[in-house]
């Protein structure tokens, strides 16, 4: 009997010990979260460079951190504004409500730019620039969930040369969401703040963006060295302005002698200048050096102005990335000295991939080609005329038709019906694949592994349109057979990378599918908080359970 006792006494002991090890509390939480996000960086760039990168950049990301090879957006448009409002606030713009960088508005007749709010001034400028706001963005982010957690005790700020890309991952919350205008300087919205923080202030004074443009830009390496990239001569790259060239050596005296430094923008000085601000930030505000946990929001620009300009294969994108990996370690290496090697977490992807030229494409006899928004508007005008006796649409915008259907219902005319014509009609014309009808992404019922299924996803009922239109593999919008852009619904444009590193975070990748919307619910796993309130992925297990 005695033995008994003590052999309960001994599993008692053990469930104790097990239940305390399993509280909730006893997780240590990081002092600071920080999210990267590179615009436009496909996943293959992590491939395509891998030789030529540093140990300390994306290489310390990859090796010492977990890597999600197979992470891809599940919905479209594949765009900057919906892209960074899907990764911080785990859902789609059918839900978040943002459909695109800009839309049509139906019932006001006009084009919203995602984060125009007229309500609010420019702050740290004259101009109309900072009349910007989270405002039209419907869920809550992770910094809205972090701060409520801790009721604002958290400090969360976002820093980007765009503003969409500060603002929408800042969220409602934020203390400071900071932009780049084109007069040199970082500026934000009153919505935030009523005069920029004396640290922005002196971090503007020190005019670094006339310093970095001086310099001009010429490839950080030996021209023959980069054989991952098309010849620096070709016919597949756009021009930066009327009459420039878009051959190495590039110089920017025109700019500077104007005192015009948006240009910065399209040169990899964007992205030292970001990682600039975001220094500057972190110790500005202290960030990482609290009793609860903060977050700074990075999103890296010039390498989408960069791709636009120039392509996914051009010397100038790869030589973007040698000199961001250099910016991303020497970040790496001040939150080391900052907050402490094991006090923070990082997470990197991408807000969009990019598909490639598609006369470079032609030239290899691959499929692709250019669809001419105007004309195609015009033939479905066209069309509508010699059908129904009006042209009846609105707008044609981001894929999307906006039918006038005021109009449509004095004429006695079945929404439905002229949707589905309009759809068939579409369907005759280059590059369509395919055209789908709101009542179909309303109402139907589709499986991920259906194109149809990311285009309901990216379908708000209140801001879109009437008829979704998908083109072809290859196929984009472009008025110029040179360059490119992004915004399908194809591997090129849906697959990032992933990146989770920092403390607690296991080495390791996984080939699994994720989706974007799984990155929000999995910090909020980490952190200990709510998810954002219109969150619809799923927490990433190989990162949380251990």
């Amino acid at each position: 009997m005695k033995h008994l006792f003590t052999a309960l006494a001994v599993l008692l002991s053990v469930a104790l010990q097990a239940q305390k090890n399993a509280s909730p509390q006893a997780a240590a939480q990081p002092k600071l979260v920080v999210g990267i996000v590179v615009d436009q960086m496909r996943h293959d760039y992590i491939y395509r460079y891998w030789d030529r990168f540093g140990e300390g950049g994306f290489k310390r990301l990859v090796n010492q951190g977990y890597f999600y090879r197979n992470m891809q957006y599940n919905y479209v448009p594949t765009y900057t504004g919906p892209g960074h409002a899907s990764i911080y606030t785990g859902t789609t713009p059918a839900v978040h409500g943002i459909i695109s960088n800009d839309w049509y508005l139906k019932h006001e007749d006009r084009y919203m730019y995602c984060t125009e709010d007229k309500t609010v001034t420019s702050v740290g400028s004259n101009g109309k620039e900072g009349q910007m706001s989270p405002r039209n963005m419907l869920s809550t982010t992770i910094g809205d969930e972090l701060k409520l957690a801790t009721m604002q005790r958290s400090k969360v700020f976002a820093v980007s040369l765009k503003d969409r890309a500060s603002i929408l991952p800042g969220g409602h919350t934020a203390n400071g969401a900071f932009w780049f205008e084109g007069g040199g300087s970082f500026i934000s919205s009153s919505y935030y703040m009523n005069a920029l923080p004396q640290w922005l202030v002196d971090f503007n004074a020190q005019q670094l963006p006339k310093k970095y443009l001086s310099q001009g830009w010429k490839p950080m390496y030996a021209m023959e060295s980069y054989t991952n990239s098309t010849a620096d001569q070709n016919a597949y790259e756009g021009p930066l302005g009327k009459n420039e060239k878009v051959t190495f050596p590039y110089s920017y005296e025109k700019q500077l002698e104007k005192g015009s430094y948006g240009i910065i923008r399209s040169t990899p000085f964007g992205n030292s200048l970001t990682k600039d601000m975001a220094i500057a930030c972190l110790k500005g505000e202290q960030l990482g050096k609290h009793d609860v946990t903060d977050m700074l929001c990075i999103s890296f620009s010039s390498t989408d102005y960069i791709a636009h300009y120039f392509g996914p294969r051009s010397i100038e994108t790869e030589d973007v990335y040698l000199r961001l990996d250099k910016d991303l370690e020497e970040l790496l290496n001040t939150l080391d000295k900052e907050v402490g090697r094991n006090g923070y977490i990082v997470f990197l992807t991408a807000d969009h991939g990019g598909c490639d030229v598609p006369h470079y494409l032609e030239d290899l006899k691959i499929p692709a080609g250019y669809i001419d928004e105007k004309v195609m508007t015009t033939q479905l005008k066209t069309f509508c005329q010699q059908q129904f006796g009006d042209s009846l649409i609105r707008s044609y915008s981001n894929q999307q038709v906006f039918l006038d259907e005021a109009l449509l219902q004095s004429k006695g005319l079945r929404k439905a019906d002229v949707e589905r014509a309009i759809g068939d009609h579409a369907l005759s014309l280059p590059g369509i694949a395919e055209a789908y009808p709101s009542d179909a992404l309303k109402y139907g019922s589709y499986g991920k592994d259906f194109f149809k299924y990311l285009i309901q996803k990216g379908y708000n009922h209140v801001r879109s349109g009437n008829i979704a239109i998908s083109y072809n593999p290859g196929w984009m919008e472009a008025m110029s057979h040179s360059a490119t852009t992004h915004g399908a619904s194809y591997s090129y444009d849906t697959h990032v990378p992933l990146i989770f590193y920092g403390m607690n975070i296991p080495k390791g990748s996984s080939v699994e599918k994720v989706e974007i919307s799984d990155i929000a619910p999995t910090l909020s796993m980490l952190l200990n908080i709510s998810f954002p309130n219109g969150c619809s992925g799923k927490p990433l297990r190989e990162v949380i359970i251990r």
